[in-house]
């Protein structure tokens, strides 16, 4: 899956992705100002599932499972809007507040404080992948040197 790398370019389907990467406070207080501005009802608790993880094998190209993995997923309807996300490990809260935003914004119910708060997830998101990079490069061993 490609993310958006774009201010301009998010659509809906990466709400779920970034907006467990942005702020937790802002994330709980946003979700709290949709709850008691639109009536929220819980269609699908916050449930564990497990979901295969597909791995395509470079020599071959042929598929196979590498494992599973543990997710939480929920579903809310905000008004007429439903929204659904699914967060990885066991995270009940934070499955059914990325939910509840995905609905709001599906029904035009604070989508820019939405979207900024996407682009908050964005930015840590890609900030923490750069992060990672650096400690893995200083990993690096140089064979010339050897």
């Amino acid at each position: 899956m490609e993310y958006p790398r774009e201010k301009n370019t998010m659509e809906r389907e990466h709400l779920n992705f970034y907006l467990q990467k942005a702020d937790p406070k802002t994330l709980h207080n946003l979700c709290c100002k949709v709850e008691k501005s639109q009536p929220v009802t819980l269609l699908q608790e916050p449930t564990l599932q497990t979901l295969l993880l597909p791995v395509t094998d470079p020599v071959t190209k042929g598929s196979f499972y590498a494992g599973e993995i543990l997710v939480t997923s929920a579903i809310v309807q905000v008004g007429s809007s439903k929204g659904w996300a699914m967060v990885m490990d066991e995270d009940p809260e934070l499955a059914q507040k990325v939910a509840v935003l995905d609905a709001a914004y599906a029904a035009d119910i604070e989508k820019e404080a939405i979207a900024a708060l996407v682009e908050d997830g964005r930015k840590r998101y890609e900030h923490l992948t750069r992060e990672l990079a650096t400690q893995v490069e200083t990993t690096r061993v140089s064979f010339d040197l050897l």
